[in-house]
């Protein structure tokens, strides 16, 4: 039987059309894989570019930018995560232009979801394989005294560690990511838990309420330790925020 992937395995997946990408990230989180899905190749490369991902799923057709140019912007940009290319077009050029473009694997419509894992699978080992360090983009966010190290999934605040449930540490990990800036309902509805119909109102305030809990139960009561607050915006979302340092008096 096949292994399940590990926790941490993080994949973006790009697909315009609800009725397709709605059982396909059901089923990855299922199998254990944390799925971004998103339906416009532009939010998609900007994403793709400071976000860690393990591997991309790219749909050919999307509106505006298409599938190719995607993955074309993509490594031209220097990224080199693993990409698997989901086509409806069947003849061979589209096949060679897609893996041309840099895609790494590429899998025709209509397919199999044990297929999909499969070259999922594929894709991982032969990336391990050739590069430990494919895939795997560490990125350490920072505001004030908390800090976090994506890859590794740690986030310390001042001197101690934080254990955060899943939902907390992708909320905590967009508010580091746009610090300052006021993040919407929807938008945390879209990249914590993938859509903005598969969440509701109570289930973001009890993240946020568990989120702030756990940043309070870190004494920072010492000097040039900057703490952060987790703001509310009324009607419109959340805003992570870096308080001053106290200072030493000593």
């Amino acid at each position: 039987m096949p292994q399940r992937p590990p926790a941490t395995q993080r994949l973006l997946f790009v697909e315009d059309d609800e009725r397709v990408a709605g059982p396909i990230k059901r089923g990855l989180e299922e199998e254990g894989y944390q799925v971004d899905w998103m339906k416009r190749a532009e939010d998609a490369l900007g994403e793709a570019l400071v976000t860690s991902y393990e591997t991309l799923i790219v749909d050919w057709r999307l509106p505006g930018m298409d599938g190719r140019t995607l993955i074309e912007r993509l490594r031209d940009a220097g990224g080199r995560v693993p990409v698997l290319m989901l086509t409806a077009l069947r003849d061979v050029d589209h096949r060679v232009a897609g893996l041309d473009a840099g895609a790494d694997d590429y899998l025709t419509k209509p397919f199999s979801f044990e297929e999909l894992l499969a070259r999922l699978r594929a894709l991982h080992r032969r990336a391990s394989e050739e590069d430990p360090a494919v895939g795997v983009q560490p990125i350490h966010l920072q505001a004030g005294a908390l800090s976090m190290d994506t890859s590794r999934r740690k986030v310390r605040y001042g001197p101690s560690e934080l254990d955060l449930r899943p939902k907390a540490f992708r909320l905590l990990e967009l508010l580091l990511r746009r610090q300052g800036e006021v993040v919407t309902r929807t938008r945390i509805a879209e990249r914590v838990w993938g859509s903005p119909y598969d969440v509701t109102a109570n289930a973001i305030d009890v993240t946020v309420s568990n989120l702030r809990r756990a940043l309070k139960t870190v004494d920072l009561n010492a000097p040039h330790l900057a703490p952060v607050a987790l703001e509310t915006e009324r009607g419109v979302g959340y805003r992570l925020t870096v308080l001053a340092a106290p200072s030493d008096t000593s």
